[in-house]
């Protein structure tokens, strides 16, 4: 009799199992089955914001470059007039023109054209403020306002930095060394005691591909390592020291100073590098892309920002790492060939300039956003799991798929204030949960399952 009325209570006893927080983000490295209720299997296009669900990043057009669809680079340029910081914005167009952006006139650069997007760098030369402006095809050109004026002969430069008054670059035609301008004049390359000169890096560390000023050294970021010059006014002190060798290939392109500390893409995960010691990050990521050649990154308000491929082919994909709380937000469905350093988070997204925001939107259409609860025994492998109830608290419309063993059950959720729920009674072995939306100024919260165990 007592062992009846056992039996009894366990069939009845319910359980909720609430996520009122979402801080936990994706978990890459396990299979469903072995992952925690609070992680998630799947997970695009939300930003986890003081632990509910909003409106993932997006891209939406830049007004400075509204209408433009033929640009493949873009830098701010600024100069001091007066006393007063003007500043002005600059873009190469896919022929290779350059073209200055102010106060809504475009004009034409006239001087020197680009067969490769540049990049560009401000500097202070003899009393003027100019821009470097170089590619790893055509070499360096200089802007002083006016027209760019072609430096001959220079390298073809592929990665650079400012350090004491020196540039020092990587070069598409010279891999294995790093090449420096003369003191307080980056546009003299010629080589000698009293100008530049190069230090050439034969050892097993790979190609040089970039170049960075930080803590007071230059750091090498090569193929498989990172070396450290020490590289002070008189260059017969330089010298060089080999700091770190990775077991994958470092991205160079992904190379970005974030505060104290360069974060950086391998082929076999996200690092920090702090000058001495490099530590992964987010581990639970794993392998997030599978086409890293071409990841690009940048910095900006204390995001580091990395654009990826997720099947091959363009950068479909973005991750947001915050390097203050270490939250990683993922987003898809828009394209970032390259970031464009203009005092904001922009990119190039197949010829157009846009801003990367909050939105929820890729100019203009809403971004497909997922949470998916892992599909697992929650802890019970043995036993059948009866989802009594589902509530949760939405401000927009949304698809919730309740999974049980082979079954699928979709319910249509509408926006409304307040917590919603929604009677179930289904069972099976294995359960979970995905929402789906596809609105902007999404709010999720409070999302729980009500499961009563049938042994």
């Amino acid at each position: 009799m007592r062992r009846d009325r056992y039996l009894k209570t366990v069939k009845r006893a319910k359980a909720r199992r609430l996520i009122n927080r979402f801080a936990s983000g994706l978990d890459a490295t396990k299979d469903e089955a072995a992952m925690p209720f609070t992680s998630a299997a799947k997970y695009t296009n939300f930003r986890i914001s003081r632990g509910v669900l909003t409106d993932g990043w997006g891209i939406e057009e830049h007004p400075s470059f509204a209408g433009k669809a033929n640009v493949s680079s873009v830098w701010e340029y600024s100069r001091y007039d007066g006393g007063e910081r003007a500043s002005a914005l600059m873009y190469c167009d896919t022929d290779g023109v350059v073209h200055t952006v102010s106060g809504g006139e475009d004009r034409t650069v006239v001087g020197a054209t680009f067969t490769s997007p540049p990049i560009a760098i401000g500097y202070r030369l003899y009393g003027n403020d100019v821009c470097l402006v170089c590619s790893a095809t055509d070499g360096m050109a200089v802007y002083d306002g006016t027209s760019l004026r072609k430096i001959e002969p220079s390298p073809k430069i592929t990665g650079m930095t400012l350090h004491y008054e020196r540039l020092f670059v990587t070069s598409a035609d010279e891999s294995d060394c790093v090449r420096f301008s003369d003191d307080l004049d980056p546009t003299n390359w010629a080589e000698g005691l009293d100008s530049g000169g190069f230090i050439q890096l034969a050892d097993g560390y790979g190609r040089c591909n970039r170049a960075l000023s930080f803590l007071n050294y230059v750091y090498i970021f090569r193929d498989f390592g990172i070396s450290r010059m020490v590289a002070y006014a008189d260059q017969t002190e330089f010298s060089v020291s080999n700091l770190y060798v990775s077991s994958g290939r470092i991205y160079a392109n992904t190379v970005a100073v974030c505060g104290d500390k360069v974060i950086f893409l391998a082929s076999d995960g996200l690092y920090a590098f702090d000058g001495l010691d490099t530590v992964k990050l987010k581990p639970s990521l794993g392998a997030i892309t599978e086409n890293k050649e071409s990841a690009v990154a940048t910095y900006c308000d204390g995001k580091y920002c990395l654009a990826y491929s997720l099947n091959g082919g363009c950068n479909d994909s973005l991750l947001v790492y915050d390097t203050n709380t270490g939250a990683a937000e993922l987003s898809s469905g828009f394209r970032i060939d390259a970031f464009a350093g203009v005092g904001e988070l922009a990119a190039l997204s197949d010829g157009r300039v846009v801003r990367i925001t909050p939105c929820g939107s890729a100019l203009g259409m809403p971004t497909k956003k997922v949470w998916r609860v892992p599909f697992g025994s929650l802890s019970l492998p043995d036993a059948y799991k009866r989802i009594e109830r589902i509530t949760l608290e939405t401000a927009t419309d949304l698809k919730l798929t309740v999974l049980l063993g082979d079954d699928r059950r979709e319910i249509g959720v509408r926006g409304r204030e307040g917590v919603q729920g929604f009677k179930i009674g289904a069972r099976g072995k294995r359960v979970g949960l995905e929402i789906e939306c596809e609105s902007v100024n999404t709010r999720i919260a409070e999302l729980s399952l009500i499961t009563s165990v049938i042994r």
